[in-house]
């Protein structure tokens, strides 16, 4: 970890300032000694809330196994960041709030002065393996609730599908706030809100997830499995033979964002989606709001396959 980076991380228990030692950051103020194993600092270790727990343990197991960032790839990332001026980040110091695999982070890097990937799973290893070709990527396992970085230091954060698998949400998002530079900017992805048919389809997976959620993780990606290749075969093909014969109608329905993808990523995405404990979902008036009540000013939200906020922290 370069000095530059080092000198905005921060003690998550007192604040202080940290210094390097062997395999360890220090902090002084109250004598917490933060381990580095294999080049990574470890701000956290197991949570004892069983539900932190969870989450911890699955998202760990899903960027463990699903740890290929090629196939979303461009077209993941040309969705997310659409609209986004990457070029003024250069010189910049950028944050990836819950970075997964480090996809995002691999592929915003070379835009960026220095960025930290941060994850609170220990997909923060398959993070580090995937941007180790990176120079300017600095990879800390850590939590968003007891975020390690000082205040106002950082010029851009995102955090894309993060804050709606927190019990905190609005106490995740203020942190963030707090830690960018006055006009630093955000940007969020959260899950969307469906209604009418949609929101009926949706209420049957989501009481799904009230066994889901509390399987174990081999025998759930074989379920998610199998409703995948279900999925893909009954509605994917289907909706890219409609793209092929010219009909757009389908555009908006359900798992329509799957048609552009290879197989494994709607693999992926149904055990991201039954396997966390906790899953929010919001309108967009509700993300705009949560944003401006965190203290952002200039908030924009769009549509993309769920909603992508974007806000300021006042000069």
């Amino acid at each position: 970890m370069t000095s530059d980076a080092l000198s905005v991380l921060r003690c998550a228990r007192c604040r202080g300032v940290l210094t390097a030692a062997a395999e360890a950051l220090l902090c002084a103020p109250c004598a917490l000694r933060i381990p580095v194993v294999d080049g990574i600092p470890r701000f956290v270790q197991e949570p004892d809330d069983d539900t932190a727990k969870r989450t911890q343990a699955s998202f760990g197991y899903e960027w463990t196994h699903f740890n290929d960032w090629r196939p979303s790839g461009a077209t993941n990332f040309g969705d997310y960041f659409a609209g986004f001026d990457l070029p003024s980040l250069a010189g910049r110091l950028v944050l990836d709030a819950g970075c997964g695999m480090g996809r995002h982070a691999r592929q915003v890097a070379p835009f960026a002065g220095h960025l930290i990937a941060l994850d609170f799973s220990r997909a923060i290893e398959q993070a580090a393996r995937n941007t180790s070709t990176l120079d300017n990527v600095h990879c800390i396992q850590a939590d968003l609730l007891a975020l390690p970085v000082a205040p106002a230091s950082i010029d851009f954060i995102y955090s894309l599908g993060v804050l709606h698998h927190l019990e905190q949400t609005e106490q995740a998002l203020q942190g963030l706030v707090q830690a960018l530079r006055p006009g630093g900017r955000l940007r969020i992805y959260l899950y969307w809100k469906h209604h009418g048919w949609r929101g009926a389809l949706l209420s049957l997976a989501t009481a799904a997830r009230a066994v889901t959620t509390r399987m174990p993780f081999g025998l759930l990606r074989v379920c998610c499995w199998l409703l995948s290749v279900a999925l893909f075969l009954t509605v994917v093909l289907g909706y890219r033979l409609l793209d092929a014969l010219g009909v757009r109608a389908h555009q908006s329905w359900p798992l329509y964002s799957y048609a552009k993808y290879p197989f494994t990523v709607l693999y992926n995405d149904q055990f991201d989606r039954f396997s966390a404990p906790i899953e929010k979902r919001y309108d967009p008036h509700e993300v705009k709001s949560l944003l401006e009540r965190a203290g952002l000013e200039s908030v924009v939200v769009r549509s993309c396959y769920g909603w992508v906020a974007d806000g300021t922290r006042p000069a």
